[in-house]
Protein backbone atom coordinates (compact mmCIF):
# COMPACT_ATOMS: atom_id res chain seq x y z
CA UNK A 1 0.00 0.00 0.00
CA UNK A 2 2.96 2.29 0.59
CA UNK A 3 3.85 2.11 -3.10
CA UNK A 4 0.34 3.23 -4.07
CA UNK A 5 0.59 6.22 -1.70
CA UNK A 6 4.02 7.04 -3.12
CA UNK A 7 2.63 7.05 -6.68
CA UNK A 8 -0.24 9.34 -5.70
CA UNK A 9 2.26 11.75 -4.12
CA UNK A 10 4.45 11.61 -7.21
CA UNK A 11 1.55 12.53 -9.49
CA UNK A 12 0.55 15.42 -7.24
CA UNK A 13 4.08 16.82 -7.47
CA UNK A 14 3.94 16.74 -11.27
CA UNK A 15 0.45 18.23 -11.56
CA UNK A 16 -1.69 19.22 -8.58
CA UNK A 17 -4.81 18.70 -10.75
CA UNK A 18 -3.50 15.54 -12.41
CA UNK A 19 -6.84 13.68 -12.26
CA UNK A 20 -8.61 16.38 -14.26
CA UNK A 21 -5.67 16.61 -16.68
CA UNK A 22 -5.68 12.84 -17.27
CA UNK A 23 -9.45 12.80 -17.84
CA UNK A 24 -9.20 15.60 -20.38
CA UNK A 25 -6.32 13.87 -22.18
CA UNK A 26 -8.29 10.62 -22.36
CA UNK A 27 -11.02 12.40 -24.32
CA UNK A 28 -8.55 13.54 -26.99
CA UNK A 29 -7.33 11.53 -29.97
CA UNK A 30 -3.89 13.12 -29.89
CA UNK A 31 -0.98 11.77 -27.74
CA UNK A 32 -0.66 13.47 -24.31
CA UNK A 33 1.81 16.35 -24.15
CA UNK A 34 3.18 15.75 -20.66
CA UNK A 35 5.13 12.49 -21.00
CA UNK A 36 6.25 12.60 -17.37
CA UNK A 37 2.62 12.71 -16.23
CA UNK A 38 1.72 9.79 -18.51
CA UNK A 39 4.56 7.70 -17.16
CA UNK A 40 3.68 8.50 -13.54
CA UNK A 41 -0.01 7.74 -14.16
CA UNK A 42 0.83 4.36 -15.71
CA UNK A 43 2.97 3.56 -12.66
CA UNK A 44 0.08 4.57 -10.38
CA UNK A 45 -2.34 2.35 -12.30
CA UNK A 46 -0.01 -0.63 -12.00
CA UNK A 47 0.51 0.00 -8.27
CA UNK A 48 -3.25 0.37 -7.79
CA UNK A 49 -3.88 -3.00 -9.42
CA UNK A 50 -1.42 -4.72 -7.11
CA UNK A 51 -2.76 -2.92 -4.03
CA UNK A 52 -6.36 -3.82 -4.87
CA UNK A 53 -5.44 -7.49 -5.33
CA UNK A 54 -3.90 -7.60 -1.85
CA UNK A 55 -6.43 -5.53 0.10
CA UNK A 56 -9.37 -4.04 -1.77
CA UNK A 57 -10.78 -2.24 1.27
CA UNK A 58 -7.52 -0.50 2.12
CA UNK A 59 -6.87 0.39 -1.52
CA UNK A 60 -10.30 2.05 -1.72
CA UNK A 61 -9.46 4.02 1.43
CA UNK A 62 -6.23 5.33 -0.13
CA UNK A 63 -8.13 6.32 -3.28
CA UNK A 64 -10.68 8.24 -1.21
CA UNK A 65 -7.90 10.03 0.68
CA UNK A 66 -6.06 11.18 -2.43
CA UNK A 67 -8.92 11.68 -4.89
CA UNK A 68 -11.89 12.44 -2.62
CA UNK A 69 -15.13 12.31 -4.62
CA UNK A 70 -13.28 12.15 -7.93
CA UNK A 71 -11.91 8.64 -7.38
CA UNK A 72 -14.74 6.56 -8.84
CA UNK A 73 -13.68 6.65 -12.50
CA UNK A 74 -10.11 5.54 -11.83
CA UNK A 75 -11.08 2.96 -9.24
CA UNK A 76 -13.67 1.55 -11.65
CA UNK A 77 -11.00 1.30 -14.37
CA UNK A 78 -8.68 -0.53 -11.97
CA UNK A 79 -11.40 -2.97 -10.89
CA UNK A 80 -12.45 -3.56 -14.50
CA UNK A 81 -8.85 -4.35 -15.48
CA UNK A 82 -8.78 -7.02 -12.75
CA UNK A 83 -11.96 -8.83 -13.81
CA UNK A 84 -10.08 -11.79 -15.31
CA UNK A 85 -7.72 -12.04 -12.31
CA UNK A 86 -10.62 -12.33 -9.85
CA UNK A 87 -12.85 -14.51 -12.02
CA UNK A 88 -10.16 -17.20 -12.39
CA UNK A 89 -9.27 -17.14 -8.69
CA UNK A 90 -10.68 -20.62 -8.04
CA UNK A 91 -8.83 -22.14 -10.98
CA UNK A 92 -5.65 -20.36 -9.83
CA UNK A 93 -6.17 -21.85 -6.35
CA UNK A 94 -6.62 -25.34 -7.81
CA UNK A 95 -3.51 -24.88 -9.94
CA UNK A 96 -1.40 -23.80 -6.99
CA UNK A 97 -2.22 -27.01 -5.09
CA UNK A 98 -2.69 -29.51 -7.94
CA UNK A 99 -1.58 -28.44 -11.42
CA UNK A 100 -2.61 -31.77 -12.94
CA UNK A 101 -6.17 -31.23 -11.73
CA UNK A 102 -6.16 -27.65 -13.07
CA UNK A 103 -5.09 -28.91 -16.50
CA UNK A 104 -7.97 -31.40 -16.36
CA UNK A 105 -10.30 -28.43 -15.83
CA UNK A 106 -8.76 -26.69 -18.85
CA UNK A 107 -9.23 -29.82 -20.98
CA UNK A 108 -12.87 -30.04 -19.91
CA UNK A 109 -13.54 -26.37 -20.66
CA UNK A 110 -11.95 -26.60 -24.10
CA UNK A 111 -14.06 -29.67 -24.93
CA UNK A 112 -17.35 -28.39 -23.50
CA UNK A 113 -17.34 -24.58 -23.42
CA UNK A 114 -14.62 -23.03 -25.57
CA UNK A 115 -13.90 -25.12 -28.69
CA UNK A 116 -17.19 -27.01 -28.51
CA UNK A 117 -20.24 -26.20 -26.44
CA UNK A 118 -22.51 -28.22 -24.17
CA UNK A 119 -25.33 -26.20 -22.60
CA UNK A 120 -25.02 -28.25 -19.42
CA UNK A 121 -21.22 -27.99 -19.16
CA UNK A 122 -21.32 -26.05 -15.86
CA UNK A 123 -23.11 -28.90 -14.07
CA UNK A 124 -19.70 -30.56 -13.64
CA UNK A 125 -18.45 -27.71 -11.42
CA UNK A 126 -18.46 -29.72 -8.20
CA UNK A 127 -16.58 -32.77 -9.47
CA UNK A 128 -13.96 -30.46 -10.99
CA UNK A 129 -13.30 -28.78 -7.64
CA UNK A 130 -15.28 -25.52 -7.86
CA UNK A 131 -17.30 -24.18 -4.95
CA UNK A 132 -20.23 -22.84 -7.01
CA UNK A 133 -21.77 -23.21 -10.44
CA UNK A 134 -21.41 -19.44 -10.98
CA UNK A 135 -17.67 -19.43 -10.32
CA UNK A 136 -17.18 -22.29 -12.78
CA UNK A 137 -19.35 -20.62 -15.42
CA UNK A 138 -17.52 -17.30 -15.00
CA UNK A 139 -14.14 -19.02 -15.30
CA UNK A 140 -15.25 -20.51 -18.61
CA UNK A 141 -16.68 -17.17 -19.77
CA UNK A 142 -13.55 -15.10 -19.13
CA UNK A 143 -11.18 -17.73 -20.55
CA UNK A 144 -13.34 -17.99 -23.67
CA UNK A 145 -13.27 -14.20 -24.05
CA UNK A 146 -9.54 -14.01 -23.48
CA UNK A 147 -8.81 -16.76 -25.99
CA UNK A 148 -11.15 -15.15 -28.52
CA UNK A 149 -9.19 -11.91 -28.12
CA UNK A 150 -5.89 -13.72 -28.74
CA UNK A 151 -7.28 -15.26 -31.92
CA UNK A 152 -8.66 -11.96 -33.22
CA UNK A 153 -5.35 -10.19 -32.51
CA UNK A 154 -3.29 -13.02 -34.09
CA UNK A 155 -1.02 -13.08 -31.04
CA UNK A 156 2.09 -15.24 -31.12
CA UNK A 157 2.40 -18.09 -28.58
CA UNK A 158 4.95 -16.09 -26.58
CA UNK A 159 2.70 -13.00 -26.53
CA UNK A 160 -0.24 -15.14 -25.38
CA UNK A 161 1.82 -16.64 -22.57
CA UNK A 162 2.99 -13.21 -21.37
CA UNK A 163 -0.55 -11.87 -21.34
CA UNK A 164 -1.89 -14.94 -19.55
CA UNK A 165 0.69 -14.47 -16.80
CA UNK A 166 -0.29 -10.81 -16.43
CA UNK A 167 -4.04 -11.31 -16.52
CA UNK A 168 -4.39 -14.54 -14.54
CA UNK A 169 -1.14 -14.96 -12.56
CA UNK A 170 -1.22 -18.66 -13.36
CA UNK A 171 2.10 -20.48 -13.01
CA UNK A 172 4.48 -21.01 -15.91
CA UNK A 173 3.35 -24.58 -16.56
CA UNK A 174 -0.33 -23.64 -16.60
CA UNK A 175 0.24 -20.75 -19.00
CA UNK A 176 2.25 -22.96 -21.32
CA UNK A 177 -0.48 -25.60 -21.23
CA UNK A 178 -3.20 -23.09 -22.10
CA UNK A 179 -1.13 -21.79 -25.03
CA UNK A 180 -0.57 -25.38 -26.15
CA UNK A 181 -4.34 -26.00 -26.08
CA UNK A 182 -4.96 -22.83 -28.10
CA UNK A 183 -2.39 -23.80 -30.73
CA UNK A 184 -3.74 -27.36 -30.84
CA UNK A 185 -7.24 -26.06 -31.63
CA UNK A 186 -6.28 -22.87 -33.46
CA UNK A 187 -8.15 -23.43 -36.73
CA UNK A 188 -11.41 -24.40 -35.02
CA UNK A 189 -11.12 -21.48 -32.60
CA UNK A 190 -10.46 -19.14 -35.53
CA UNK A 191 -13.55 -20.45 -37.32
CA UNK A 192 -15.65 -20.07 -34.15
CA UNK A 193 -14.60 -16.43 -33.81
CA UNK A 194 -15.43 -15.79 -37.47
CA UNK A 195 -18.86 -17.42 -37.17
CA UNK A 196 -19.62 -15.46 -34.00
CA UNK A 197 -18.74 -12.22 -35.79
CA UNK A 198 -20.98 -13.11 -38.75
CA UNK A 199 -23.84 -14.03 -36.40
CA UNK A 200 -23.47 -10.79 -34.43
CA UNK A 201 -23.43 -8.77 -37.66
CA UNK A 202 -26.65 -10.41 -38.86
CA UNK A 203 -28.40 -9.68 -35.58
CA UNK A 204 -27.75 -5.92 -35.83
Amino acid sequence: MNLLIEKFEQLKEIDDNWAQTVREEQKKDTPPENKELVSAFNELFSAAREAYKKDAKQAKSVFKTYMADDSSWLLEDVISSLEIFFEVSELRKIQSSDEKKAKKVVDYLFDNAIVYFDRQFANAYDELGFATLDSFYNTARVLDGLIGYYIMQHLSPEAMKRDLKTETEFGEGMCEYLVHKINENYQILQMNVLMDMIRADREK
